[in-house]
């Protein structure tokens, strides 16, 4: 299994869920699908978990080659796996294309790894959700704590889209729409989000 050293700052990714719903899948289930194709297409569809990470990251390792495009369809899931696979990406030296296709969708956690593209594509007819992350941890905490928790890693969420794209991250926090201190978040289409986006999506394939 693979060894992670996670800073005490970064509890709070741990225990938090970022999957459309709140459903939270235990790391033992089965979670997300990943295969790869011969053009090093890598697809990442349902749930997201540690062991669809880890795959994910061991895919990326054993790939020699120039660029890599992520094929993402999933609800979310586990906020501290989706930031492994977005770090590993920017770290890959890699041309990474990140890709919703119609039909598909990109919610919650999953819309981390899709920032993490050099190109971000997505189906007009894709569907993405921005929301605030909840706190599913296995053990009870105090009201307090689990606010702060969920404090920091709303912090985190905002400044990795911001790295994408500081307008869209600018737009989510916006007054009337405050996508990530709400549950409920916001819902765009592909075509939307590639207008209201600020770059955040680079084309509509």
């Amino acid at each position: 299994m693979r060894a992670c050293l996670i800073p005490i700052s970064c509890l709070a990714v741990l225990a938090l869920a970022g999957c459309t719903g709140g459903a939270f899948i235990p790391r033992g289930d089965v979670g997300a699908v990943v295969s790869t194709a011969p053009s090093r297409d890598i697809s990442l569809s349902g749930v997201i978990t540690q062991k669809s990470a880890d795959r994910i990251m061991d895919e990326l390792e054993s790939h020699a080659g120039p660029s890599v495009t992520i094929r993402l369809d999933s609800p979310g899931g586990d906020v501290s796996a989706a930031l492994q696979i977005h770090d590993q990406l920017k770290r890959s030296g890699k041309l990474v294309v990140t890709r919703v296709d119609d039909e598909a969708r990109c919610m919650s956690s999953c819309t981390l790894i899709f920032a993490a593209g050099d190109q971000r594509l997505a189906g007009s007819r894709s569907r993405f959700r921005f929301h605030a992350p909840l706190y599913v941890g296995w053990l009870p905490l105090p009201g307090p704590v689990v606010a702060l928790i969920e404090a920091v890693t709303r912090r985190g969420i905002a400044n990795t889209y911001a790295e994408a794209s500081p307008e869209f991250a600018r737009y989510l926090a916006e007054p009337g729409i405050r996508a990530l201190d709400s549950r409920k978040g916001l819902a765009l289409s592909g075509e939307e989000l590639a207008k209201r986006g600020g770059n955040f999506v680079t084309g509509i394939p």
